[in-house]
């Protein structure tokens, strides 16, 4: 069932600071992993904070980690203990006319959860998903996948069931004694671009740029 915008799904969920600011549906969700490339994923082993930048992707109301079987990451999440995924956009910054008020626009979400490992021919199929959701469109450019890459690689699945988000837009939000001052206040946009696809050095003669790498979407 879709997410409302009112309601937190749990209480390490809700929104406490800037409340006004939170997200809670399945539309702001989505949107802000999809755009993302990167997650970072936080855990705690042996009463010891651990987080590193992922590449992550959501398929259906999932998101999906994978990763080396003997990462100590992958190894503790596999194994059952929550995890919390978090993603960020910064689409502005924003000055005002006091450097306390400055700001930044963004866009941003939390998921907690437990992971579920996946296998068999079900992870296989999700792996190639996984390319395609960060490369979209690029389906029958890749050879099968190995045995023996299968079994070097962990798939994870992180249900988005406990999710929150947090928005801000707009200009500064100064004090009304300074709005008179002579100092200039505004948003500085920020935008994500993705340049000429690259060959690589040893690519075969006569192998053109495909229209995926051509027309890489914008991701915001």
């Amino acid at each position: 069932m879709p997410r409302t915008h009112e309601s937190a799904p749990s209480a390490r969920t809700t929104v406490k600071q800037t409340a006004k600011r939170a997200h809670y549906d399945t539309e702001t969700l989505y949107s802000i992993i999809d755009a993302a490339l990167v997650g970072v994923v936080a855990v705690s082993i042996d009463n010891e904070p651990f987080a590193m930048p992922m590449m992550v992707a959501r398929l259906g109301d999932a998101i999906y980690l994978h990763g080396s079987r003997t990462s100590r990451l992958i190894k503790h999440i596999s194994a059952g203990h929550s995890v919390c995924v978090t993603f960020n956009h910064i689409d502005g910054i924003v000055v005002a006319r006091s450097g306390m008020h400055c700001s930044a626009n963004y866009r941003s979400a939390v998921v907690h959860g437990v992971g579920r490992v996946i296998e068999g021919e079900e992870k296989t199929q999700y792996l190639m998903d996984i390319v395609y959701a960060i490369i979209p469109s690029s389906q029958g450019d890749y050879r099968a996948i190995q045995d023996n890459e299968l079994k070097a690689t962990s798939l994870i699945e992180i249900p988005l069931d406990e999710a929150a988000c947090k928005v801000r837009t707009g200009g500064p939000i100064d004090d009304k004694d300074d709005l008179s001052l002579p100092y200039w206040a505004g948003v500085i946009p920020l935008h994500h671009v993705y340049g000429e696809p690259i060959p690589a050095s040893d690519l075969a003669q006569g192998i053109a740029i495909p229209e995926y790498a051509l027309k890489f979407p914008l991701r915001s």
